[in-house]
């Protein structure tokens, strides 16, 4: 293990390798902040060009790529209320209130220190977890699935504590959405309506994009003028705030660890990916904390929360990829094919013949992470003056971006008609009142929840009881249910 790990780091310090990184995340970046690509077009585009590579230093790239694409999403999130890939959406439920009252820069700064504590936590938790792995992820049958993610189901009613009513609506509302298209365990196609097009259901690119992206924009046109005016600029301290940013994370150890634990968690478990560790951490965040009336509304722990989880869940993530073949997240299923791309196939073999290569993305991903959040804490006080940019300057290059982004994920006119119907849909939800994320959180959890719990059924021979006997699926139940219960018990004796 330790002449793997000192080959790899001997190979990061040539030269041509920190190029690679460096393009990397100079690619990574940039599909991050456009909405609608992302790490896995990213990853698609660079594939075919690191044919005949050398193994170590297209992992180098595909490293940068990585770790770079979170923060480059968080930056239009934070300051445009635009994510610019789907799990940065929940970054834009407190980064864009901070925007609206002048501390943008703190908090992309805030963002660029979280996602680099991510990135290394993450690193830490897969190099040692490497030698335990296959307990840890063969755990996790249908009925520990279905719990964990009724766990993250039952969440949905604190994301909206103003109006938890609207807030459980609008969860329903998701889980409805989740289940168009053609269901495995029925072999049948539901709510369709005729439509090819939603034979494999509701892309998920176009509608959260559409959702928070559109929605917002044209929000945005109908307000008019620009987030912040020349008259509030002019008192801010855009250096001071990167400062205070940093501080920020640094100052909130507990935060930032319990984001990198789930993060790296979510990760492991196959399938979950990014999305699923940010709202979870961000919600575990909100029942933690001393001040849960300020998420929502421009808290700095909200951002920390979904961030680290997000860099963090790529370490996790990495563990069953390598070990198993399982992707751990979206992303790593592009990873797969770069492995076999190169002669390695992933499971037992790997982890004997290859485990330089691994190290070397796990380095690669840290290294890179740091240049990534180095570079964006430099640009960050130009980067926050977005905010001032008029909405009639910014809406429609941004439009553009989200249109030509939607397209570019599946080359689908369609998927652009989809992310404007959805971005209707949402700015009618925001008019009435109904939280945004709670739709989200019901469309990427709803699918997850129907296939666990009719497989457990299956297993069981339609048996209720597998979901109390299994000690895991017992231990996330009771988690549930004192989620509900906890809050309710403790406002009667407020009482």
């Amino acid at each position: 293990m330790f002449e793997s790990m000192a080959l790899a780091a001997t190979r990061l310090a040539d030269p041509l390798a920190l190029a690679m990184l460096m393009t990397g995340v100079v690619i990574g970046t940039t599909f991050g902040a456009l909405p609608g690509l992302g790490s896995i077009v990213a990853l698609s585009v660079v594939l075919p060009f690191t044919f005949g590579m050398d193994p170590m230093l297209a992992m180098f790239l595909y490293a940068g790529i990585m770790s770079s694409v979170t923060f480059g999403g968080s930056v239009p999130a934070i300051l445009l209320n635009t994510p610019g890939t789907p799990p940065n959406a929940a970054t834009c439920f407190d980064g864009y209130p901070m925007a609206q009252r002048g501390e943008g820069a703190r908090a992309v700064a805030v963002s660029a220190t979280s996602c680099l504590v991510g990135s290394v936590a993450g690193a830490v938790v897969t190099i040692l977890l490497l030698p335990v792995i296959k307990p840890i992820v063969f755990a996790f049958g249908p009925p520990e699935f279905f719990w964990l993610v009724v766990f993250g189901l039952v969440m949905i009613a604190f994301a909206s504590r103003a109006n938890m009513v609207k807030g459980l609506i609008g969860g329903g509302i998701g889980i409805l959405l989740s289940m168009v298209g053609y269901s495995d365990m029925y072999d049948s196609f539901r709510y369709t309506l005729g439509s090819n097009y939603l034979w494999d259901g509701i892309p998920l690119v176009p509608f959260v994009v559409g959702l928070f992206a559109v929605s917002e924009l044209i929000s945005y046109s109908a307000r008019g003028g620009a987030t912040l005016t020349a008259g509030q600029t002019a008192k801010i301290n855009w250096r001071g705030q990167v400062s205070m940013g940093i501080m920020d994370v640094f100052s909130r150890p507990t935060q930032w660890l319990r984001a990198s634990i789930i993060g790296a968690g979510v990760g492991i478990i196959p399938g979950l990916g990014g999305g699923v560790a940010a709202f979870m951490s961000y919600f575990v965040g909100m029942k933690r904390t001393t001040e849960p009336e300020l998420y929502g509304k421009g808290s700095v722990e909200g951002i920390i929360a979904s961030e680290t989880a997000n860099d963090a869940k790529e370490g996790g993530a990495l563990l069953p990829t390598v070990a198993f073949g399982l992707p751990g997240s979206p992303d790593m299923a592009i990873l797969l094919g770069a492995f076999v791309l190169h002669g390695m196939e992933p499971g037992p073999l790997m982890l004997r013949d290859h485990m330089d290569l691994i190290y070397a993305l796990l380095f690669g991903i840290v290294v890179s992470q740091v240049a990534t959040s180095g570079l964006g804490l430099i640009a960050t006080p130009w980067l926050a003056r977005l905010s001032i940019l008029p909405s009639r300057w910014i809406a429609p290059i941004v439009l553009v971006l989200v249109f030509a982004g939607t397209y570019m994920v599946r080359t689908n006119i369609f998927d652009v008609g989809l992310a404007i119907c959805a971005g209707i849909f949402g700015y009618i939800m925001r008019r009435y009142g109904f939280p945004l994320i709670t739709i989200v959180i019901g469309y990427i959890l709803g699918p997850l929840a129907e296939k666990s719990y009719l497989q457990s059924m299956q297993i069981s021979d339609n048996s209720l009881m597998i979901f109390v006997t299994e000690p895991i699926a017992l231990v996330l139940m009771i988690l549930t249910v004192a989620t509900i219960v906890v809050p309710i018990v403790a406002a009667w004796r407020k009482r």
